[in-house]
């Protein structure tokens, strides 16, 4: 009895208690759950590294669309036969991913070339204005930053009206200018490809002759007056240790009534006539 008593309660007992509890319950779920998610993740992960290797494929693969994002590129490489003209965000065809590296390489040499070039020009002109800035007024001259000229304007001042000999006024300013400017033009002699002395004048020429005798007139003037300051430039004893570079560099060019100083429209016949020292720098500068 004793024994039926225990069993009996046991029994009972066991019948009582559930089989799983409500914590138990939750905890699948969560596992279940995040075995899911952890799914669900795997397999996005596995398509974007399809997708990656996909597009890799198509970079190298020949007829394959690409952006790049400059605007014009140009190659002599036997890999890029033709010039190609990109407008800025629009895509082109290349067939090789090295094919767009040369091209990308080449385009930035070219930007590195202007962006130096630039950067001559506006350090030349500083140094320019900072030595004859107080001059210039005196001299009835001016630097135009663009093509880097020292233009000398009016130059009856210089010159007795219809002669090419300097006068005595203008051989002591040249004295004073010439040999300052080339001391400080010597520094970059290495970018610079010419200095050129360029004489011009106005359309007109004293006496009554036509429109074609006055231009042929006039050039021969210009052409011997920027001979005579080419001459009285370089044989200036100051410059004596640069004449050897000046001879190579410096050049007189006469243009008549070629390039006239034009104000509304209607010729400045005063500033047309003119004396100018212009500096070329080398690739096209």
């Amino acid at each position: 009895m004793e024994m039926e008593k225990i069993f009996g309660q046991h029994a009972s007992y066991q019948e009582d208690k559930p089989w799983f509890s409500v914590l138990d319950i939750i905890l699948g779920l969560s596992i279940l759950a995040l075995l899911i998610v952890f799914l669900f993740i795997s397999i996005g992960y596995l398509n974007k590294h399809l997708k990656k290797q996909n597009k890799i494929h198509e970079v190298v693969s020949t007829n394959t669309e690409i952006l790049v994002p400059i605007k014009t590129i140009t190659s002599n490489s036997s890999k890029i036969p033709t010039k190609i003209t990109i407008a800025q965000d629009k895509k082109i065809n290349l067939t090789q991913n090295s094919t767009v590296q040369e091209a990308i390489v080449t385009t930035t040499q070219q930007q590195n070339k202007v962006t130096q070039s630039l950067n001559i020009q506006e350090v030349i002109y500083e140094t320019l204005l900072e030595e004859f800035r107080n001059d210039l007024p005196h001299w009835l001259a001016k630097i135009d930053y663009t093509s880097l000229t020292i233009r000398f304007q009016n130059p009856n001042i210089f010159f007795e009206v219809g002669d090419s000999s300097l006068n005595q006024y203008y051989q002591l300013i040249l004295d004073d200018f010439f040999p300052r400017y080339i001391n400080k033009l010597i520094k970059y002699k290495s970018v610079i490809e010419a200095i050129s002395i360029e004489g011009h004048t106005s359309s007109e020429w004293r006496g009554s002759v036509s429109k074609n005798d006055a231009y042929f007139n006039n050039m021969a003037l210009s052409q011997e007056r920027t001979r005579a300051v080419l001459e009285y430039c370089l044989l200036l004893a100051p410059v004596k240790s640069h004449r050897n570079w000046l001879r190579h560099t410096l050049t007189a060019n006469g243009f008549s009534s070629s390039r006239l100083i034009m104000e509304k429209s209607s010729e400045n016949v005063e500033v047309s006539r003119r004396v100018e020292f212009r500096i070329y720098l080398f690739d096209g500068g």
